[in-house]
């Protein structure tokens, strides 16, 4: 999907704060397109080596992060609130390279580590998560754990028909699927 794709479809969502997670190709097409600003960036390392279809191409899966607000909003990020799961100092130290093996690779070429996602959302005073792109539910998954209600939309139907089965089982949570 283009920057120009991202622009249009975050353009349908009200919001202040913006977690995106992507591919740096497409945030450099992103950020001319959008008045959002930039707060800080971070790396998902997925510490699984891909298998390259060139030698000019990296061996590791990796994510681009970052944390966008729109212009005079204030940053609702504190280190403090949440000590991750990757480290282990307990001195307030938030390096931006996240521990994130690939919890499900076979869900979908971009499926997350839902620890590494709860350790990131956990560490922002928000009421509540929208994901336009749920892919495997890793965001669903944290916000639950968070205790975050939490709207995930999802257009592939077979990742679809997964965020189903995941919704079943949550269920008993009161998880609602809308089709």
């Amino acid at each position: 999907m283009s920057g120009a794709e991202l622009v249009r479809i975050l353009g349908r969502f009200e919001a202040r704060h913006l977690v995106l997670i992507t591919t740096m190709r497409q945030l450099l097409e992103f950020m001319p397109r959008t008045d959002w600003r930039l707060n800080f960036d971070f790396v998902l390392d997925g510490v699984l080596p891909k298998k390259s279809r060139s030698y000019q191409q990296p061996h590791y899966l990796h994510q681009t992060g970052v944390y966008l607000t729109r212009p005079g909003v204030k940053s609702a990020f504190d280190r403090r609130r949440r000590q991750r799961s990757d480290v282990f100092e307990g001195n307030g130290f938030w390096p931006t390279i996240f521990h994130a093996p690939r919890d499900n690779i076979q869900a979908h070429g971009h499926a997350k580590n839902a620890q590494a996602i709860t350790d990131l959302l956990g560490s922002f005073e928000v009421s509540d998560v929208c994901d336009p792109f749920a892919g495997s539910g890793a965001t669903g998954v944290a916000a639950w754990d968070l205790d975050l209600p939490c709207v995930m939309i999802e257009r592939d139907p077979e990742s679809f028909a997964n965020l189903k089965r995941l919704a079943k089982f949550m269920s008993v949570y009161g998880l609602e699927v809308v089709e």
